[in-house]
């Protein structure tokens, strides 16, 4: 009697243990348990694009070649999605009414004079921005911006960066000038 009572009672937990192992656990709705990543690749994100205004900003108003336009080489805007690349246009729509991402392949004759074999040679009332990352880390970056109107006239301010209190505090390195 005990021995039949021993393997029912072993069978009953096997039956149990293989059906709760066979449920599937609840799911749950598509990125739920990534929100707190999602914020964080946010804000991670807003940061570099506060740094980058920052940066192009202050090589743009250290000197320019107008500002009928400005095209931005959004290949450097390291750690940037499509939506913030768009979102930092927009921002520097305050040094001028037309900012767009910048296309090598589809230059515009009437902003920049290019020689015989399509290389830029400078802009037409317009300037090109774009950065060159040293080195990024969590609050600190050392970082160039140029702001290029010709293969004569650029400059390139080097920054070394702090994010305090949400905001980047830069200090120019050095300047160079073309």
């Amino acid at each position: 009697m005990k021995r039949a009572f021993l393997i029912g009672l072993m069978m009953t937990l096997a039956i149990t243990a293989f059906i709760a192992g066979c449920s599937s656990p609840e799911e749950k709705p598509e990125n739920e348990g990534n929100n707190t990543s999602n914020q964080k690749n946010s804000a991670e994100e807003r940061k570099r694009m506060d740094l980058y205004l920052a940066v192009m900003e202050g090589a743009f108003q250290e000197e320019n070649g107008g500002n009928s336009f400005i095209a931005v080489k959004l290949e450097t805007l390291e750690g940037l999605g499509d939506e913030e690349k768009s979102e930092v246009l927009k921002k520097l729509n305050n040094l001028s009414p037309n900012v767009y991402g910048f296309d090598k392949n589809k230059v515009d004759n009437s902003q920049f004079e290019v020689d015989d074999e399509g290389r830029l040679i400078r802009t037409i009332n317009g300037s090109l921005l774009w950065i060159e990352i040293k080195e990024y880390r969590e609050n600190k970056a050392k970082i160039t911006g140029v702001s290029w109107f010709g293969n004569l006239g650029a400059v390139f301010p080097s920054y070394d960066a702090v994010y305090v209190g949400g905001k980047w505090q830069l200090k120019l390195n050095s300047m160079a000038i073309s």
